[in-house]
């Protein structure tokens, strides 16, 4: 049987409430006779409403994952989130209360359908019903529809992001003309989490039975960058330029990662558009500049702890290289280079072979020491490409101004003072140990043959244990706080941004 409501009857009822003198002069009232006093303009009726949420289904133009899973659940004939046999409750203005805000963090009110919502919840108020457009159920049908709608899609908003950073940043066609399919070079490796069905069952869990306020306040993005960011966007006068970047960044601030600096005490974090590095213990902070990869071979940006530090460490040269340096015997003997062969071992660079270096039956590697190309220092941490800290035997590039110049690692300025910081108690003759490890020198004859000082080889160390591991955070803000706190814009070096803001803009309002 249908389920049909009469706001005349819900109305006349109240009256029924009063004294007992007033309801004694109501005593012949009865439901047959209340129900002769129906007005069908106020008349809901749920199958009619379902059937014109179908309707609202079939003109629906986003494809986003948020609105699909709303399409879904009603399709599926699921209950009514919004409405019940009461009609409409308070759960609706403290809705729409929070996305009423959506502009200012650069969104236009159309993306939740703010205004839509707002006037049809007037209607309801206000009994502004009639026989066409704005018919009883046609109304409480879209406020049904477009409230699960904005509330799916502004949950997983704030909470994970409008865009999905792994899909749009890794992305790059690797150019590989041996490769038959499409090859995408991986860029982005920072563990960040996603709405997934039963984070949109949660919602809908915590609007029928729980404090949808609280979840609101909840689920808002928790870094003081981010709020950093939002006062600068409200309280700067910007160019467009200017205002689309701001958001850019507020962006980022949204994609939920398992780990922030923000939840750690001690971490170094390298930014790749300012090429400088903070390592942070509290309220200190060492800073130094940084070169990062080039555009042909980006720094990849992702997230990983600092497990062992290691002295004048051998250079295994990149394929990228190794092709190109192959047949030059003269060159890696130069640099101090020896092949390592898979079946013979260890070879002098006279028994190189170019076609066994393309195929990868050999490698070229660097001995470790004065002129390796890692420097005499590197900070080594586990991640997906093989890159890492490190020193570096040209120091002077430090003095340029773009310094995306590396085949991907992170090269560091001060790279003792930044093994110090990293030890967890000040043990200063470990500290002294390191010194002596980056620094000693062996001079040989013409022959290969020592000749000079003798080395101090009990003050040479090669590895040093980080206990406790110390997190590493490679981030891409194109607007980011300076030493002084003040945020500070810098170039987007690899093209982040343009390729964000591309996704964001179909959101953005008119500055």
């Amino acid at each position: 049987m249908q389920k049909q409501i009469t706001v005349c009857f819900i109305m006349l009822m109240a009256l029924l409430s009063c004294t007992d003198g007033d309801r004694q002069a109501y005593q012949d009232i009865t439901p047959e006779a209340l129900s002769a006093m129906k007005v069908s303009e106020f008349e809901l009726n749920s199958d009619d409403i379902r059937g014109q949420i179908g309707r609202l289904i079939k003109s629906e133009n986003s494809s986003s994952a948020a609105v699909r899973y709303v399409r879904n659940y009603y399709s599926d004939g699921n209950k009514l989130i919004w409405i019940d046999r009461h009609g409409m409750d308070s759960r609706a203005d403290t809705l729409l209360s929070f996305i009423s805000q959506i502009v200012e963090t650069g969104f236009k009110e159309e993306l939740f359908r703010v205004e839509q919502i707002r006037e049809d919840i007037r209607r309801v108020r206000e009994l502004d019903f009639d026989n066409s457009s704005n018919s009883i159920n046609k109304v409480f049908a879209r406020l049904e529809y477009n409230l699960s709608r904005a509330l799916m899609r502004y949950s997983s908003g704030q909470n994970f992001g409008f865009v999905n950073p792994s899909v749009i940043l890794n992305s790059d066609l690797v150019n590989d003309s041996n490769s038959t399919r499409m090859v995408y070079k991986h860029q982005f490796d920072i563990r960040i989490e996603h709405p997934t069905e039963s984070f949109y069952k949660k919602v809908i869990e915590v609007t029928s039975n729980g404090n949808l306020g609280n979840f609101l306040r909840e689920i808002q993005p928790k870094r003081k960058l981010y709020k950093q960011l939002r006062e600068y966007l409200n309280n700067k006068k910007l160019s467009e330029n200017e205002w689309l970047t701001t958001m850019c960044n507020m962006e980022r601030c949204r994609w939920n990662e398992k780990i922030t600096e923000e939840d750690c005490e001690k971490y170094v974090l390298v930014n790749v558009p300012s090429f400088m590095l903070n390592a942070v213990n509290g309220d200190s902070t060492l800073t130094m500049k940084v070169c990062c990869g080039a555009i042909s071979t980006k720094t990849p940006l992702l997230t990983s702890e600092i497990m062992r530090i290691e002295l004048n460490p051998m250079w295994n040269v990149p394929y990228s290289i190794a092709k190109g340096i192959a047949g030059s015997h003269q060159y890696m003997q130069r640099n101090n280079m020896f092949i390592y062969d898979k079946k013979k071992g260890r070879l002098p660079v006279s028994e190189a072979s170019h076609e066994m270096i393309l195929n990868g039956q050999q490698r070229i590697i660097q001995e470790g020491g004065p002129g390796n190309s890692l420097g005499r220092i590197i900070f080594r941490f586990e991640n997906n490409f093989s890159v890492y800290l490190h020193h570096t035997s040209t120091p002077w590039v430090f003095n340029s101004e773009n310094r995306a110049i590396s085949h991907g690692c992170v090269r560091v300025e001060k790279p003792y003072e930044l093994a110090v910081f990293l030890m967890k108690e000040k043990d200063m003759n470990l500290a002294q140990k390191i010194k002596y490890s980056m620094t000693y020198r062996v001079q040989k004859d013409n022959e290969g043959k020592n000749i000079g000082s003798a080395v101090k080889k009990d003050s040479i160390i090669r590895n040093v244990k980080v206990v406790p591991n110390i997190p590493v955070f490679i981030t891409y803000y194109t607007i980011y706080p300076d030493k002084n706190g003040n945020l500070t814009t810098y170039s987007d070096v690899y093209g982040y941004d343009k390729r964000i803001i591309k996704q964001l803009k179909q959101y953005v309002r008119h500055k």
